[in-house]
């Protein structure tokens, strides 16, 4: 990830037409997908731990145990690109049995830094667009059609978990 005071960015998205991918299930003990979900990510993404923050963690005990999650995963591809993946993670559970809502959003991010002179002349500028649309565009294609993949197959990984929960 380019660390710079002002930076263009390309976004695309992983998920397509839709740009977050929704998931309910009921009748699982949810608390496992806490621990889980985030082995998933590191799994599928092949990443190490220091890659996936955990952003928001909200945890309520007593008779029923309600519970809200959120991790940004943060995997860098090259110089200007990386995959960020967030997942959040929202439930209840009471004795075996809860429900949980989860929520994937992904998408490989390119980010040209714009901090000096030299960045931010229309020189540099067109000589960025050329690199970028005559070399960099053929590997982008590739950095997102593997996004896409292992996005699309954490998503089936959560969906392969829950019907294993549920028996």
């Amino acid at each position: 990830m380019v660390w710079a005071r002002s930076k263009l960015m390309i976004h695309d998205d992983l998920l397509r037409p839709v740009p977050k991918m929704k998931m309910s299930f009921k009748g699982v003990d949810s608390r496992k997908f806490y621990k889980e979900i985030y082995n998933l990510l590191l799994a599928n993404f092949r990443v190490h731990e220091h890659s996936v923050q955990e952003k928001e963690f909200s945890w309520s005990k007593g008779k029923t145990e309600k519970f809200k999650i959120k991790w940004e995963l943060n995997k860098d591809l090259d110089k200007f690109s990386f995959y960020w993946v967030e997942v959040s993670l929202e439930g209840e559970a009471s004795g075996s049995s809860g429900s949980a809502q989860i929520s994937v959003e992904g998408a490989l991010r390119t980010e040209y830094p714009q901090d000096t002179k030299w960045q931010k002349s229309l020189l540099y500028e067109f000589l960025r667009m050329l690199w970028h649309s005559s070399f960099y565009s053929s590997k982008r294609d590739e950095y997102l059609r593997e996004g896409r993949y292992l996005l699309s197959s954490f998503v089936n990984e959560i969906r392969v978990l829950s019907s294993v929960q549920n028996g």
